[in-house]
This record gives structure tokens, sequence and C-alpha cells, in this order.
């Protein structure tokens, strides 16, 4: 996501901040100043929504461990002002494995908001802790602060329950619908029973003169919408093959050129990247405009393209899906690969050229 800061990386799992988080923080100072300017209360305010936060990192790192359970990596989490964003690499799709990415996040929730449980039974005697908590006693902040977080960990968990997308419980009730049916209707029927959630919350939220409960109906709706309209597309992705999107080949460039004229050559191409050929049919790497384009030949007129070229190209079955295609070029930042047949080279397959394949 464009605008965000690494922070820490965990377990190999990078953790990443967006700038949009700092508004939040502002806002929670501005609300916090009406009545006038008092440190420890704007200080107290930060500190709880930053433990908050915390708890929510904590939510994503227990879909990231889960998927990794599954083979399945992580390219990070960001941290926005509505919450967390767990990057994977693709849900898992095993018999059963998504419900345990998704209902990792909330366990996890509900462990926390059950560990401070048993603290107030051991140490304060109390059983059922009175949890009315709708701002933080300074008087007895230890007490208060844990009893908020404890609020907090519960209704993270049962928000995200909820069966609607992209909450976890949406994620959950495909999973459950997928033992019974193919995962493309049961995605629909989640993103059906999430938009139905949705308008429920809506109209609830105008009736009650509740924004916020409207603002989250309508949020749900349009991301349950999308969720469906996701699967259709990977679905698509999974059954079109490389050879179905792949480019005929094209020897114009080759090694022991020069790049002056290599340059030339690829002014009336549109391609963003271009394979660099030892001989037809044998590929010596690859070479990108942006490289080309930058190249200064009155600086270096005599240089050959061979100083440039990026070795050993990646090359492909033309038989694999444009959905796995896509993230392998995704995770590992390669612009064009090459796709074989068993007993040749057939084509090959750009980044441009694939994103426009996935957005079809």
């Amino acid at each position: 996501m464009k605008g965000s800061y690494q922070l820490i990386t965990i377990s190999g799992i990078p953790l990443k901040i967006h700038w949009s988080f700092g508004l939040l923080l502002l806002w929670i100072v501005y609300q916090n100043s009406q009545e006038g300017f008092q440190l420890i209360s704007v200080v107290s305010a930060i500190i709880l929504v930053l433990s908050v936060f915390l708890c929510v990192i904590l939510h994503e790192f227990g879909h990231a461990l889960a998927a990794r359970q599954f083979g399945v990596k992580t390219f990070d989490i960001i941290m926005t002002p509505i919450g967390g964003i767990a990057r994977l690499e693709r849900m898992p799709d095993g018999r059963g494995q998504e419900f345990w990415v998704a209902i990792a996040g909330p366990v996890v929730n509900f462990v926390i908001a059950g560990v401070i449980w048993l603290g107030f039974l051991l140490f304060e005697g109390e059983l059922i802790p009175t949890l009315a908590v709708l701002s933080w006693d300074l008087n007895t902040p230890i007490r208060e602060y844990f009893k908020i977080i404890l609020l907090a960990n519960f209704w993270l968990g049962v928000f995200n329950l909820i069966p609607a997308f992209p909450m976890d419980g949406g994620r959950i009730l495909r999973s459950l619908l997928s033992l019974r049916m193919d995962r493309t209707r049961a995605t629909q029927i989640a993103s059906f029973a999430g938009q139905f959630i949705a308008v429920i919350m809506f109209g609830i939220g105008l009736m009650n003169r509740q924004p916020v409960l409207t603002l989250i109906g309508l949020f749900i709706f349009f991301a349950a919408r999308q969720e469906n309209l996701i699967l259709q597309r990977q679905t698509k992705m999974i059954k079109t093959k490389a050879r179905d999107i792949m480019l005929p080949l094209n020897h114009l460039l080759h090694a022991g050129m020069r790049m002056t004229f290599a340059k030339q050559l690829i002014e009336e191409t549109t391609e963003e990247s271009f394979i660099v050929w030892s001989r037809p049919g044998i590929p010596a790497g690859y070479i990108t405009r942006e490289v080309m384009v930058s190249f200064n030949p009155l600086i270096h007129p005599d240089v050959l393209i061979d100083a440039y070229v990026i070795p050993a190209p990646s090359v492909v079955p033309a038989n694999t899906p444009v959905a796995h295609l896509f993230a392998f070029m995704q995770q590992h930042k390669v612009p064009v690969v090459i796709v074989a047949e068993p007993d040749h080279y057939a084509g090959t397959i750009s980044w441009d050229s694939l994103e426009k394949a996935a957005k079809s």
C-alpha cells in the first residue's frame, strides 16, 4: 500500500504504518482539547488508542501466523486509522483451512480479554468486572485501563465474527459453506448474507440517528459486494492459463548489441520489459524500458546491452494458472517471464499484460 512506512519486522513479517494513522492521533488530540488542553488527558487518550491498536496488530498476526501453518506467506501487516490489514500471499484453498486462518484473529482478542478477566478474578476477586466504561478514570488508572482493554478486545472479537465480508465472520461462513459446495457459490452466499446484514445495520443507524452505524453498514455492503467480484476474478484467473495471455516471442534484442541501437529499436514498441537473446531460442536475460530510456548515448555511445541485462529470466510452464503467475511475479518483482511448452519457448508475459488480464 502506497504511503506506508515500515516500523519493524516480527517473525519475518514487516509491520508498517500508513501515513494517515497520524491523522487519527491528531484528531484524538483535537477531541481531547475541546474544553481546554490538558496534557494528562491527551496523553492518556493517545495511550488508550495505541493500546487498542496494539491489540489489532496482535489480531492480524494471528491471521498471518495461522496462514503460515498452511504454507501461505504474509507480505506485510499495515496499520491504518480504520484497523489493520494483513496482506496474505493468498487465502489457503485447502478444505477448511480458511476457517482456521479467519478465526485466528478473533481468538487472539478473546484470549487477551480472557487473560485480563482472569487477572480481575485472581487479584480483585471480581467474577464479572463492571465493564460499563466510557472513559479512563485516572483516579484508579491501572484498574480502569485494563477494563477498557478487556472491553475493547471483547468487542473486537465479537464484531469480527459478524458473518459479513470483510470481517473474519464472512470468511468463516464461506469456509463452512465450502465444505458443502464449491468456493464460488459459497462466496456468493456469504456476500449476499453480508449485504443483507449491512442493509439492516444501515437502516437501524438511520432510524436511530447513529451516523457511525450507518457508515459501517455502507462500508460492509460495498466490501461484501467487492469480495464476490474479487473471487469471480480470481476464479477466472485460475482457469486462465499462461498460454492464453502470452505474447509471441520477440527476438528484437540480442546480446552484443549496442545500447544506442537497442534504444532506437524499442521506440516503436509498447512493452515495458524485453527478453534479450544470446541467439534465437537461447535467452540471455531481460532488460526494462526504464533502464533503456534512462541510458544516455552521449556519455557511453559504444556500450553494449550486455552490461545492463539482468541474467537468468524466469521461465514458467504454459499451463501455469494466471492467478499463480500473478502471485509469483508480484512477490518476486519479476517484470517479464518466458512461457515454455514441453519442447520449446512459446511466448512471453510482461507484468503490464498480466495486470490487464487480471483486471479484465
